[in-house]
């Protein structure tokens, strides 16, 4: 038996009602969006990179780089939701990420001019530029617009693996649509934005690489 609430309060049962549960179509989505985020997509490409050099001094020119390039922006973007100027690490605002790529823009050049005056690897060089190119790109298009970074970071890693491995890129080349589904499942871009950001970063990685 229950008894209703009086006026402005809340019933009792009501304080045990359950939360609704996440679909499960949303938990996925948001899996495969975690997974693919661009730092962890840019780690993927350097350890692609050292393997293919097949030298033990490549995965120490991969550490730096990584560390320098990829580290140093993540770890700022994580400051700035602890200060709580941004509201997630995928920074859903499309004004909340120039301050961020910005900064990751000076660290990934910084980090591909270190690669070339020290002779490191070159498909390592070209990963670096490519990244940089790519970073620049999605900066200008935020100014405007809100292009899919998740969605650009896999369409380079798709061109890149496609370059090196061929048909072996073939599983990258499917997670293109599937993160392009998971950010517009999740209401973070709509069909425009993920579609545009793949193509641009397959377009730079292949000017790059070519």
């Amino acid at each position: 038996m229950t008894y209703p609430a009086a006026p402005g309060q809340v019933a009792p049962e009501a304080l045990f009602v359950p939360p609704l549960r996440q679909p499960r179509l949303d938990r996925v989505a948001g899996w495969v969006s975690n997974a693919t985020h661009p730092p962890i997509v840019g780690v993927f490409s350097v350890i692609i990179a050292a393997l293919v050099s097949a030298k033990l001094t490549a995965w120490a020119w991969g550490v730096g780089y990584l560390s320098l390039a990829v580290l140093l922006p993540t770890l700022y973007v994580a400051w700035l939701v602890r200060r709580g100027e941004i509201a997630d690490m995928q920074l859903p605002d499309r004004r909340q990420r120039l301050k961020p790529y910005c900064v990751a823009i000076a660290c990934m050049g910084l980090a591909a001019l270190v690669l070339q005056w020290a002779h490191a690897p070159r498909l390592l060089q070209q990963i670096a530029l490519i990244n940089v190119v790519q970073s620049a790109a999605l900066f200008l298009a935020t100014l405007r617009w809100k292009i899919s970074a998740h969605c650009a970071s896999m369409g380079a890693l798709a061109m890149l693996t496609w370059t090196l491995f061929g048909a072996g890129s073939l599983p990258f080349c499917a997670a293109v649509p599937a993160v392009a589904w998971a950010r517009v499942r999740l209401k973070r871009h709509d069909a425009m934005q993920v579609l545009a950001g793949a193509m641009l970063g397959a377009a730079v990685a292949w000017i790059v690489l070519r």
